[in-house]
């Protein structure tokens, strides 16, 4: 895992900052204490960068931000911090909200803490963002290869500032008892300020989760588990929603490389929603059973996984099989999965994804293809395609090219649009001397729908940037 505190990615003018707790790997690194100061300047400019049909026009834009992001480690605890804010000024498209000033807040905490027999974990971000500038699906992707973008992925066009936050904290006990407890809570939510496109709702969630663990011996462990979720949202009907489960199972080592997972249980859905024409409120309930089982074994040059889900949500019970493999190659990785999913009277829909890194002396390789449900921002299962590449190409030891694509197919569902996007980014990157450096390049965006038809957007960029570290 990197152990740079703050790693940044300046795509035409958006900076994206990540911190990262670094897990140690030697008692070398116990004892840590690290600070950086990021400073970047960059300057975009481009046509229609809402996606907007017809087009807005062109909007050039100038923006400094200042990152400053801390890390700590020590045997029994991590912890980090980053802040940042940046100043945009600039020439804003008629009919695009984008502010300038003060802009881009941005607060994330990590706090991780293991003793002899228990555990903590605390976490809390803050980011705001323009829609304008949203970020493209590859900045999605996880350490493991696994794209989640954001619930609104799909729905976010047009300009205004886009808020996000999430709180979570883990707490566990009895690691090594008879009997251990695990506590979870979350909660999350995204806000949109002077949005010009009206159908971004603002929506939130909250959960807590409750689980006993039996250990019976060192090879099987049972479960008890209860969660409550509760979902929100501003839109036209002020949707809420809430969803309890209990669940019991076990999980049981076969071997030393295999573990059956199996837990089965109830799930009851209630929706509560406005009626438009007499504006009275009224609550359906769906309810029945859930659970699954899973199988996980290593393999000599790999891992293979098969396994068989049931949940319930507002629209029925949705059933999911899925198979997945993974390979060690001797310059770089393969992983696949396969399956199938069903929700209630539908038809079965074919799902599954390729994950491949390929890497040659100077250049890397990857393709990531994906067909699954994804929950959106109104809480509706999304059957969404996703397509993300890229190639990098060391030029020499200070300079570097880079070719970044992402394309993404939403399908239609109850009152949603299906949704098209695609982003392609071409750019250049070079190392000035030991602490300063540069990219720059060109962006392509492009948004299919059939309420507004398809829009493009295009736009140079050029950024610099340091880091200073204590």
């Amino acid at each position: 895992m990197s152990k740079r505190l703050i790693r940044s990615a300046a795509v035409g003018g958006l900076a994206v900052f990540t911190v990262f707790p670094a897990v140690a790997q030697d008692e070398e690194e116990y004892e840590s204490f690290r600070q950086r100061l990021r400073v970047e300047q960059n300057f975009i400019a481009g046509d229609n960068l809402g996606l907007e049909n017809p087009s807005e026009g062109r909007t050039s834009l100038s923006t400094t931000r200042l990152t400053y992001g801390l890390q700590s480690e020590t045997a029994t605890q991590q912890l980090s911090l980053a802040i940042g804010a940046g100043l945009r000024f600039g020439n804003i498209a008629e009919g695009n909200s984008m502010k300038t000033g003060f802009v881009d807040p941005l607060v994330a905490f990590r706090y991780y803490r293991e003793g002899a027999n228990a555990l903590f974990s605390f976490d809390a971000d803050y980011q705001q963002t323009d829609i304008s500038l949203a970020q493209p699906l590859w900045t999605f992707l996880d350490s493991d290869g696994v794209v989640t973008p954001p619930a609104d992925f799909s729905d976010i066009r047009g300009s205004g500032e886009r808020r996000a936050y999430n709180v979570g904290a883990v707490l566990e006990t009895g690691l090594n008892d008879p009997f251990g407890l695990r506590l979870r809570a979350n909660t999350s939510g995204t806000n949109y300020i002077d949005a010009t496109d009206s159908d971004l709702a603002d929506y939130d969630n909250t959960s807590l989760g409750l689980t006993g663990l039996f250990r019976f011996n060192p090879v099987t462990t049972a479960t008890l588990d209860l969660s409550y979720w509760k979902y929100s949202s501003a839109d036209a009907v002020d949707t809420e929603r809430e969803t309890s489960t209990v669940q019991a199972g076990f999980i049981r080592d076969l071997s030393n490389i295999s573990t059956l997972t199996f837990s089965a249980g109830y799930s009851s859905v209630d929706s509560t929603e406005t009626d438009l024409v007499t504006g009275v409120r009224s609550t359906t309930t769906v309810d029945g059973p859930s659970g699954g089982i899973d199988y996980d074994t290593e393999m000599p040059n790999g891992t293979f996984n098969v396994g068989v889900d049931v949940i319930q949500n507002q629209d029925g019970q949705r059933g999911t099989f899925l198979m997945a493999r993974s390979l060690a190659l001797p310059r770089g990785s393969l992983s696949g999965n396969i399956g199938v999913t069903k929700l209630d009277e539908s038809d079965a829909q074919l799902i599954g994804g390729l994950n491949w890194v390929h890497e040659l002396p100077s250049s890397t390789f990857t393709l990531l293809l994906d067909r699954a449900v994804y929950t959106d921002s109104s809480d509706e299962d999304r059957l969404t395609n996703l397509l993300v590449a890229g190639y990098s190409h060391e030029i020499n030891q200070v300079s570097s090219l880079s070719v970044d694509l992402s394309m993404s197919y939403t399908e239609a569902a109850d009152g949603e649009e299906a949704t098209e996007r695609a982003a392609l980014v071409l750019a250049y990157n070079r190392d000035l001397n030991e602490n300063w450096s540069f990219n720059t390049g060109v962006a392509f965006r492009s948004l299919e729908e059939d309420a507004i038809g398809e829009a493009d957007a295009t736009a140079v960029f050029f950024g610099i940037g340091r880091n200073f570290d204590f």
